[in-house]
Order: C-alpha cells, then sequence, then structure tokens
C-alpha cells in the first residue's frame, strides 16, 4: 500500500490561514470603525441642522440678545471643530482600512501561494501512485501472460 500524502509545509499553511483570519478580522474591525465615525458625521450633520433651523427661527422673531448671539458663535464653531475633528478621523479610518486590506490580500496571497504549491504536490503524488499502481498491474499482466505461454508450450509438449 502506498504511503499516505503528506505536504510537509502543512503546519506553515495552517499558522498563514490563521494569519489571513487575523488580517481579515482586523479589517472588518477598521471598517466598522469607520462605518461608526460616518455614522457619528451624519448625527452632526442633523444636530447643526437642528440648530441652524433654531437659529434662524430665533432671528427672524428677532428675540436676541447679546449674550445669545455669543453663545450662538460659540456653539457653532465648537460644532465647525467636532466636524473638523470627525473628517480627520474619518481620513485617517480610510487610510487604515486601505493599509489593513493590504496586509490581508497580502496575507491571502501568501497562503494561496502554499495552496498551490501543496495542490501541485498532491496531483503529482497522485500521479506518482496512479503510475506505480499501472506498472504493477502491467507486471502482474506479463507475468500472466508467461504463465499462459509457458502452459500451453507444456500441453503441446504432452
Amino acid at each position: 500500500m502506498a504511503k499516505r500524502f503528506q505536504f510537509r509545509l502543512e503546519q506553515v499553511l495552517s499558522l498563514r490561514k490563521q494569519v489571513e483570519d487575523v488580517r481579515i478580522r482586523e479589517l472588518a474591525q477598521a471598517k466598522n470603525r469607520l462605518l461608526e465615525i460616518e455614522q457619528a458625521l451624519k448625527v452632526h450633520a442633523e444636530t447643526e441642522s437642528e440648530f441652524l433651523g433654531t437659529y434662524s427661527e430665533m432671528e427672524r422673531a428677532g428675540s436676541f440678545n447679546a449674550d445669545q448671539v455669543m453663545v450662538y458663535c460659540d456653539y457653532k464653531e465648537w460644532l465647525r471643530r467636532k466636524e473638523k475633528e470627525y473628517r480627520n478621523r474619518e481620513k485617517e479610518w480610510i487610510k487604515e482600512v486601505e493599509r489593513r486590506r493590504q496586509e490581508a490580500v497580502r496575507a491571502s496571497r501568501q497562503r494561496q501561494l502554499l495552496d498551490n504549491l501543496r495542490e501541485k504536490q498532491k496531483s503529482k503524488y497522485e500521479k506518482d501512485i496512479l503510475n506505480e499502481e499501472q506498472k504493477f498491474l502491467d507486471e502482474i499482466s506479463s507475468i500472466a501472460f508467461v504463465r499462459r505461454e509457458r502452459a500451453k508450450k507444456m500441453t503441446v509438449v504432452n
């Protein structure tokens, strides 16, 4: 019986599969973080829109004093800084998502490289086994043929 197929780099392949899984999880986490920031930006835009709507109504009613104008200006400035902060974080996480995507692709390629090597070695192994089996069957056929021929000669001689 032929020996079982063994890929000598099976442990390395297993490790690369684990690394690929980790990189994919990291990419998913980065995408999730980016999504959270995008959601915060939407909420921020809604808050700003509500604030500006409220301010324009107060402006139309003419119920403003100097303190309210100062508070309005301070709050508007705070909203602007907050949006800028969200935009900066969004840019950072877009870069981070891309970096992690590249790492995941790299890990996937490294794993695929070993997978392909394993498949090539396995197909070569299977081909070798088939060749050995064919040689064995050919040898048995040859032996059987020789025996039949000898038996025919023995029966003709007798």
